[in-house]
């Protein structure tokens, strides 16, 4: 099942996302995919309690900065990975330091192509997951990546066991375009936000009409993998 996951920037966000019934936060700063300062990381996680998973950007962060992050408790930390061999050496590296303290997600900007020979080293160096995420201000994923790019994105990803999201600019619309390719998850923030700015608060009724949305396609037939 695809889960429903939500970009908080506060603890306050983070409850307005919890109390509207969203069970995965993304922890990340207003500035796009920038890590939270520990201290407003650490209420976040408090807030979501044992409501919500919390996982958390963790931007270009060194090792021991990534350690901390990981100390507060989060369920997972998102690593950006530029693509090629800089990106192979960046998974190695972190992968050798935290893999066995957290779980590991390895996003991957499409801007240049999903890297798909990354993915097996990602699952090798010991991630768990990786994310395909476009930028929300520049274009939504579904416009930046072709639909069957973002599927065979989604099966390399499970063919060496790691866990896979999508995010970037995604709509309501999107929702029923991108639950039949199965991903673990899918996440919002300009489409659950005030006026869908990114910028804005969280909007609880945005969030009810993503969530609304997943209901709705989640019962039709999706094609078999």
């Amino acid at each position: 099942m695809t889960i429903f996951q939500v970009t908080t920037a506060t603890s306050e966000e983070a409850q307005a996302a919890v109390a509207a019934g969203v069970t995965l936060l993304f922890a990340a700063g207003r500035a796009e995919g920038t890590p939270l300062p520990i201290a407003e990381l650490s209420a976040v996680v408090a807030t979501a309690d044992d409501r919500a998973e919390v996982v958390a950007a963790a931007g270009d962060l060194a090792s021991d900065d990534l350690a901390n992050l990981a100390a507060t408790d989060v369920a997972a930390l998102v690593v950006a990975v530029p693509t090629g061999d800089a990106g192979a050496a960046l998974l190695s590296r972190v992968g050798r330091s935290l893999a066995t303290r957290v779980k590991l997600i390895a996003a991957f900007s499409p801007d240049a192509g999903p890297d798909f020979d990354l993915l097996p080293v990602a699952a090798i160096a010991g991630f768990s997951g990786v994310w395909l995420s476009a930028s929300e201000r520049t274009g939504a994923l579904t416009e930046a990546v072709e639909l069957a790019d973002i599927a065979r994105f989604v099966a390399a990803a499970r063919r060496v066991r790691l866990t896979v999201g999508l995010s970037g600019g995604l709509r309501v619309v999107d929702v029923g375009t991108l639950l039949p390719l199965r991903p673990d998850y899918l996440s919002f923030r300009a489409a659950v936000s005030e006026d869908e700015d990114p910028a804005r608060p969280l909007d609880p009724a945005r969030i009810r009409a993503v969530a609304a949305a997943f209901a709705i396609h989640a019962v039709r037939p999706t094609p078999e993998a």
